[in-house]
């Protein structure tokens, strides 16, 4: 950051041409609405870090934009034969960015001229002694520094007829110097090695079809190559058993490859597998009537299955499943109240009544045994017993137990000594609490 505030006053300080040009917005201004970004409402991290991203890149190309007027004015010192002032300007550059070339250069040629490394040296002869040498490294072979040699001639020299020509002459020989290092890396299948020096070709004539060609073909097969490593990976995953990884390996293999038949082959049978894996576990928790840990076993088998209509199905009963146990859970707890609740209010009844006839004994100056003796059940009683019976049977016959258990009740209580009425109210209470 210090080093960029320093670039940005250094490029302020300096008269720069290109800042006169219409339409182009200055450093500093460039500067300032960078400054005046902020974070604004992004919260996520994710989101703050693509953001610094793009402030990163935005300073680094504002970055770059500046150095370049500061090389500008750097190399118009160096023509007006200011090599000092040429000089510190490229050293400033270069502290900066180690790697701009064009810096490099400048300052070396600076550093001859102004009289550090050869006396009396004038423009003329140290533009002619990189001629020279950039043709020596060309007789020899050495197209790459001849080339790079030459180039730093024409930049040195702009209106040098001569090294331009070589320059060219020179670039066609790269780009086939290129092209055959190219040629020689496919030949030995290092394929990588191979699109490298394509490339570089194409940087030097960027409309060069057979090059572009080659770039395709390599591209093609490099992409087939890593697909098959991918492949490869999830194969060895799949015979491990470890059918997420070689899902994820596949994955990637048509992701590099999209119509590879064999990795889409296989991940259909990966898919089928780990979808039935899901399948069974929820199944197996739907028999332990887990249902939720059923349902979700049945979600996860979601991305891998070509039937969705089978699982939501699956999930549907499940739920419905839930439901009604629920609400039969609820039903059987409002039962168990309702009988407890009659229970306790014979019970007090009871109570009630034992006291009554403990006076109505105490008032008469006998017992209660005496008093509670029953008297014999009418004719009338046990008839209408045997009715209330017989229509109880019928409601319980239809599976309606709860108006049977109320006509077993009258009937129970017109003829205590019916069996068949308790021995039906004792089955009902079986089968509502759960029993069999």
């Amino acid at each position: 950051m210090r080093n960029f505030i320093f670039l940005l006053v250094l490029a302020q300080a300096l008269p720069c041409p290109a800042q006169q040009r219409a339409g182009v917005k200055s450093e500093e201004s460039l500067f300032l609405d960078l400054q005046k970004t902020g974070l604004g409402s992004l919260t996520e991290f994710e989101e703050k870090k693509k953001f610094l991203e793009t402030v990163k890149l935005e300073k680094q190309k504002i970055q770059g934009k500046m150095l370049d007027n500061v090389y500008e004015n750097a190399f118009e010192y160096y023509r007006q034969g200011n090599y000092e002032d040429a000089k510190d300007l490229a050293t400033k550059i270069l502290a900066i960015d180690p790697g701009y070339q064009d810096a490099q250069m400048l300052l070396e040629a600076s550093n001859q001229l102004r009289g550090s490394l050869r006396p009396n040296m004038s423009e003329k002869i140290m533009i002619e002694d990189r001629f020279k040498t950039a043709l020596s490294y060309y007789n020899e072979g050495r197209i790459v520094e001849a080339h790079k040699k030459m180039d730093e001639v024409v930049k040195l020299s702009p209106n040098n007829i001569k090294a331009k020509y070589w320059l060219a002459k020179m670039k066609d020989d790269l780009k086939d110097y290129y092209t055959q290092k190219g040629k020689d890396a496919y030949k030995d299948r290092d394929l990588k090695e191979a699109l490298d020096n394509f490339y570089n070709a194409l940087l030097i004539r960027p409309k060069d079809s057979p090059t572009v060609e080659w770039i395709t073909r390599v591209e093609d097969e490099l992409r087939q190559q890593r697909a098959n490593d991918k492949l490869k990976e999830a194969l060895e995953f799949y015979a491990q058993g470890r059918l997420k990884d070689a899902y994820e390996g596949l994955q990637r293999a048509l992701e590099i490859q999209p119509g590879d038949p064999k990795a889409g082959k296989l991940m259909g049978e990966v898919k089928l597998e780990i979808e039935n894996g899901y399948l069974a576990s929820g199944k197996k928790f739907y028999g332990a009537r887990r249902y939720t840990d059923a349902i979700g076993e049945w979600d996860k088998a979601k991305p891998y299955t070509a039937n969705m209509s089978y699982i939501n199905k699956l999930i549907s009963r499940a739920r419905e499943q839930m439901k009604s146990e629920s609400d039969e859970k609820k039903r059987r707890a409002a039962e168990a109240e309702r009988r407890a609740k009659a229970e306790e209010d014979a019970r007090l009844k009871e109570e009630a009544q034992r006291k009554k006839d403990e006076e109505e004994a105490k008032r008469k100056g006998t017992t209660v045994e005496e008093i509670k003796k029953p008297a014999g059940i009418s004719e009338e009683n046990r008839l209408a017993s045997q009715q209330h019976y017989l229509e109880g049977l019928k409601y319980f016959q239809n599976s309606n137990y709860e108006k049977a258990r109320d006509e077993w009740t009258i009937a129970k209580q017109l003829d205590p000594a019916n069996a068949d009425t308790a021995a039906g109210l004792k089955r009902i209470e079986q089968i509502l609490s759960g029993g069999q």
